[in-house]
């Protein structure tokens, strides 16, 4: 009996120890990050104000894919941390729960509101080493009013939880919490959430938490556990692509001028005997728009001239007219018209012969003259 006694103590022994070497395993590592900072000269802050708040109740301290959930989520914040551009925001990380060597306290703010650092969120995000105690995300949240009260500008509320009802996280308390948030800070608010671990029931709070806040949206954290997945969270939540700076321009030349050292809009855009620009001609006078828009101090003299067909009274006010009717195009593209001036010189300056068809079209011309 003595004997047996023995054989059972040994036993129980035994399998105590076999158990605490089993429970002293290392938990499965997490999949490597490869950090890729974002480019100062491409991107911009998107928001002025965020705030990360952090699980750290006990329901994070149970097992998810080979790790506890509390050690993901703050991996996930370490990542996020890693790869967001310090922009002059203000930041902060709250946690709720705690693990009583952490802290006695229901809900901290750790780290802010104060301008990013990212040496600093590393800090105190270290010192939550440990999950335990209640859940109490709804105090969390108000908390988090008090946090914020005051900022102005877009703000990122980025929520990272199992939203587990346990011990004491409840649904209609804690999306009350969320709506209270929303109604203090208005538009202004964004909420995201990233839901860690496999409670349908957690997830389906952190995806209404979004809903209520009418702005953000809601992940897991097994999307942002990759590279690509917590890149693009970090851009999408945090982050602006500035908008492209166009090389500064070389002054436009002017088009090609005529031997005369004049710009010509020949008949070719005017119908016969009338005085509308056509729309071949465009291209040419868009070239001089620029040109004098380049040049402010730039004045022309715009002169209008016909062929020796008709009387000339007519002439001189067909050529008048075509001449006007150019500086009618220059100045609806904003060049000051008394840089403009117009005259109609008929068919006295002639710049072929009259006696043919193809120096007739040469003399319906108008030229446009630069004077200083």
């Amino acid at each position: 009996m003595k004997f047996s006694s023995i054989k059972r103590f040994a036993f129980v022994l035994g399998a105590l120890f076999l158990f605490g070497c089993y429970a002293q395993q290392p938990a499965k590592p997490i999949a490597g990050f490869t950090p890729v900072p974002f480019d100062s000269d491409r991107y911009a802050s998107s928001v002025d104000n965020f705030l990360i708040v952090l699980d750290a109740s006990s329901s994070m301290g149970k097992t998810y894919g080979g790790n506890s959930k509390f050690a993901l989520a703050r991996e996930l914040v370490n990542r996020m941390n890693q790869i967001l551009p310090e922009r002059e925001q203000n930041a902060g990380l709250r946690s709720f729960g705690h693990d009583a060597a952490v802290s006695d306290k229901a809900t901290l703010l750790f780290y802010g509101m104060s301008p990013y650092s990212t040496t600093a969120l590393k800090e105190k995000l270290d010192m939550i080493s440990m999950a335990g105690g209640t859940s109490p995300m709804s105090m969390a949240l108000a908390e988090a009013g008090q946090d914020l009260n005051g900022v102005y500008g877009k703000t990122a509320v980025v929520i990272i939880s199992d939203g587990q009802a346990e011990n004491g996280l409840e649904s209609p308390v804690t999306l009350a919490a969320a709506k209270t948030l929303k109604e203090q800070l208005g538009s202004g608010l964004c909420v995201y959430t990233v839901f860690v671990g496999d409670d349908a029931g957690g997830r389906v709070l952190m995806e209404e938490m979004t809903k209520t806040a009418n702005c953000g949206f809601a992940t897991t954290g097994d999307k942002l556990m990759t590279d690509g997945g917590m890149t693009q969270f970090v851009k999408d939540v945090f982050l602006v692509e500035k908008p492209m700076v166009a090389a500064p321009k070389e002054p436009m030349a002017a088009p090609a001028m005529a031997e005369a050292g004049v710009w010509v809009i020949d008949e070719a855009y005017f119908d016969f005997d009338k005085t509308v620009v056509k729309p071949g001609a465009y291209a040419y006078l868009d070239q001089i728009v620029e040109f004098l828009k380049a040049e402010p101090q730039a004045a022309v003299t715009i002169e209008g001239h016909t062929d020796n067909a008709g009387s000339l009274e007519y002439n001189n006010t067909l050529s008048l007219e075509r001449a006007q009717a150019v500086k009618s195009y220059l100045t609806d593209r904003d060049i000051d018209e008394h840089r403009l001036s117009c005259k109609g010189s008929g068919y006295s300056k002639p710049v072929a012969s009259n006696n043919t068809s193809k120096g007739r079209a040469l003399n319906r011309r108008v030229e446009i003259h630069r004077v200083k």
